[in-house]
């Protein structure tokens, strides 16, 4: 998953500090949310294929062959932290993740974290299902969902826009990619009727 995130960083030159790029726990994902003291996951996308089968080109429809292990995370101490791994010397490859993690500070607000799919399978839906799944994970643990990209990413944007996010002006506190220049959030708690006002910090 690292280096499908770096590749993805790389291609749209936000491969700098102040991004994911850099980030300390990307090479231990797995480590890294299995040792959350609150709720969070991380959901990986694998796209099987047969011994000896080439990887999908992104032609068909990206639907059938592609399994996000969203309802595979076990529970542990605080809900769903244990981060499902992938053994790429099986039957499959990975092509997209996402997680979810608490916000520092914060007691009702996550972030929605790295959310990438593979070059070869954008535009099939895949980011959705992976967007759908961690916000479904988030409605139950927290009541807002908070998240930060760039402007570059305009396909990013978009289906953050369709899935509800509202942008904010500023970011929130506590954040750690500084290069970011889009801040976003959305309510995701059955129990939160409030307008999210972004001044409250």
């Amino acid at each position: 998953m690292a280096a499908l995130i770096r590749r993805s960083l790389e291609d749209a030159g936000l491969d700098r500090p102040g991004t994911a790029y850099c980030d300390p726990q990307l090479d231990r994902l797995a480590e890294y949310y299995a040792g959350l003291e609150r709720p969070g996951a991380y959901w990986v996308a694998v796209e099987r294929v047969g011994s000896g089968d080439a990887p999908s080109s992104g032609d068909d429809d990206g639907g059938g062959d592609c399994d996000s292990v969203a309802d595979s995370c076990a529970a542990s101490g605080h809900a769903m932290n244990d981060c499902n791994t992938y053994d790429p010397g099986t039957d499959g490859i990975v092509v997209g993740g996402v997680g979810i993690a608490a916000w520092p500070g914060s007691e009702d607000t996550c972030e929605l974290q790295k959310l990438y799919v593979a070059a070869n399978r954008r535009g099939l839906g895949l980011g959705r299902r992976l967007l759908e799944t961690a916000l479904a994970f988030a409605g139950e643990h927290y009541r807002r969902c908070y998240l930060e990209t760039h402007s570059s990413l305009e396909a990013a944007c978009g289906l953050y826009r369709s899935a509800g996010f509202e942008f904010l002006d500023g970011p929130l506190p506590g954040g750690e990619h500084s290069a970011m220049d889009m801040w976003a959030v959305k309510k995701v708690g059955e129990r939160d009727n409030e307008i999210y006002d972004a001044s409250d910090k």
